[in-house]
């Protein structure tokens, strides 16, 4: 995990929709066992022999927010997709819709997935490479180097676990105090049944 409150960058741009998991890392690469080393092929089959592509382009080498089309990270449910996306220095990705298992193991992961509305995100897909944008996590928002600002909608266990950089087991060792409890209690109940 990682955690941020605010991020602002330049953004690579992916005017496709429906990009699945084989796209963002292809199966080829995933026979490795750590989350180390995927970032440099990540959109390996789009990225190769064109220099053109956004995160073949110098000027976009430091972007931490991507944008793309509706339906990102369809497919098959692979872990490797969000951990090449973190190697690769994207900690943002915008889009109007995530396939749902993607989104749960992104949030996992360190990569925070933001929607918005399909107008929005086909704004931002327009705009220059020059321009940045921040994601202001914890008021929930997208501002626009105009100012324009567009709020986004998060779990508050989404949000609290990417403000305090909390893994699941964070989270666990949290609760304690409550989980001796709730054995205490049970074992109580037990010895009388």
């Amino acid at each position: 995990m990682s955690n941020f409150t605010t991020v602002t960058s330049r953004t690579i741009r992916l005017d496709m929709k429906d990009i699945d998991t084989d796209i963002i890392i292809p199966a080829e690469f995933l026979k490795i066992v750590t989350k180390e080393g995927l970032g440099k092929n990540v959109f390996y089959n789009l990225r190769k022999n064109n220099p053109d592509f956004p995160m073949n382009r110098p000027e976009l080498k430091d972007a931490r927010i991507l944008v793309v089309g509706k339906n990102f990270g369809c497919g098959s449910s692979r872990e490797h997709a969000p951990w090449a996306l973190k190697d690769a220095g994207i900690d943002i990705v915008i889009s109007s819709e995530f396939a749902d298992i993607f989104k749960g193991n992104a949030e996992k992961n360190g990569v925070l997935p933001v929607v918005l509305p399909e107008e929005t995100v086909q704004k931002l897909l327009q705009k220059s490479d020059q321009e940045e944008i921040t994601v202001n996590l914890e008021l929930q928002q997208v501002i626009e180097e105009d100012g324009t600002i567009h709020s986004f909608d998060i779990s508050a266990f989404t949000k609290r676990r990417f403000l305090e950089n909390l893994s699941d087991i964070d989270y666990l060792l949290e609760q304690k105090e409550a989980i001796r409890e709730f054995e205490k209690q049970r074992k109580q109940h037990l010895y009388f049944l």
